[in-house]
């Protein structure tokens, strides 16, 4: 590595200076010998002194002056413009070295103001994943698995599972859009669920009363469709208010066929009261049923070409695969097809995927957070 110093810039100019007045000193010397005006010797000698000053500063000042500024930069100090104005090739390379080195310095804030926004976004995604669920409570004649895999370091998809009174609630919601203002309307979605059940216990009243609070505190862009379900042990159905989300696949073990149900409803968020527009409806239960929740990032994941991983290709699946003993079964297979058909070709969107199995007995759903978001589709 060169270090630039004015030391060695000055001994060049002292060495220049001898060199020049060497021819005259010579002369000096012979004068003794030949006749010469001194008169004009002096004068041209101080011409000559004139001369080489003027080369001085501007040659050797300018270079020493850039030169300084270049080791200025190359050891990190503050940058400093180049005051050099001149038309020459002095005032082009100072122009250059001037632009060159602003550009860095905006390239350079702009990487640490990244890095900080990069610090923020983990930062968020820490505690956007603290939101998810720790485990999923044991749902009488249930087995069931929830897996959700965000695009970015934070998503827009979300669900929970809450127990309350020997009943049982869950819901799935997809917000429009991804990153930090996903992530945040999903996070509020997620403590007014929380927050709000012991006072509503009821998928619809549930779903009216969070759009109710939700809907004056969003952008009027932004919305999340979700899906409320109600199970009680004792009877042999599920109760679901759907708000705008993906359609409910239902395979049947009896009749051996899939049936796909719209949501029906409107997303929460994108109306002030939603109370006229969504429904409770009912899902009849039979031994071996599945039931498969999703959002769009399934439907709508890609292939190399273009293609859609689409509705049916899913419901297709479910039905393929609903004999497998468990939900985990179902859902490894299910994942595997997906994974298969996308080829590792990159998604934009969040995935999520619940499979619910109905059976006779109590299946204990030992499932921690990291399980949960434990889903790598290839």
């Amino acid at each position: 590595m060169f270090v630039f110093t004015r030391s060695k810039t000055f001994y060049k100019f002292v060495f220049f200076q001898i060199l020049t007045l060497l021819p005259f000193v010579l002369i000096f010397i012979y004068q003794n010998q030949v006749f010469v005006d001194f008169y004009l010797y002096y004068v041209c000698l101080f011409a000559l002194l004139l001369v080489n000053l003027s080369l001085y500063y501007k040659y050797v000042v300018k270079l020493d002056y850039i030169i300084d500024q270049v080791a200025n930069v190359i050891a990190g100090k503050p940058f400093v413009p180049i005051k050099i104005y001149s038309p020459d090739e002095f005032g082009l390379l100072a122009f250059f070295f001037n632009d060159v080195t602003s550009n860095l310095k905006k390239i350079s804030s702009v990487i640490k103001e990244e890095e900080r926004m990069s610090e923020e976004l983990s930062v968020a995604a820490s505690i956007q994943r603290s939101v998810l669920p720790k485990s999923i409570p044991n749902i009488p004649n249930f087995d069931v698995i929830c897996k959700t895999r965000p695009s970015e370091e934070i998503g827009g998809d979300s669900f929970a599972v809450r127990e309350l009174n020997d009943e049982y609630f869950l819901y799935i919601g997809d917000v429009t859009g991804h990153g930090a203002p996903a992530g945040l309307i999903m996070m509020m979605v997620n403590t007014l669920f929380d927050v709000l059940l012991s006072d509503f216990p009821d998928c619809k009243d549930i779903a009216v009363n969070i759009n109710h609070i939700l809907k004056p505190r969003v952008n009027a862009t932004m919305f999340m469709t979700t899906l409320f379900f109600q199970y009680s042990p004792k009877n042999k159905y599920i109760e679901y208010t759907g708000c705008g989300h993906e359609h409910i696949i239902i395979y049947r073990a009896e009749e051996g066929v899939t049936e796909v149900i719209a949501a029906g409803g409107i997303a929460l968020a994108m109306s002030d009261d939603i109370s006229a527009i969504v429904e409770k409806k009912k899902i009849n239960l039979s031994k071996g049923d599945v039931i498969c929740l999703y959002s769009d990032g399934i439907t709508e994941a890609m292939n190399e070409n273009g293609e859609l991983f689409g509705l049916d290709h899913l419901s297709d699946l479910v039905k393929k695969h609903a004999h497998l003993n468990s939900s985990i079964e179902i859902f490894s297979s299910i994942s595997d097809e997906l994974s298969k058909f996308t080829n590792k070709t990159v998604q934009i969107d969040d995935m999520t995927l619940i499979i619910l199995k109905y059976n006779d007995t109590v299946v204990e759903n030992l499932q921690d957070s990291q399980f949960l978001t434990d889903w790598n589709v290839q």
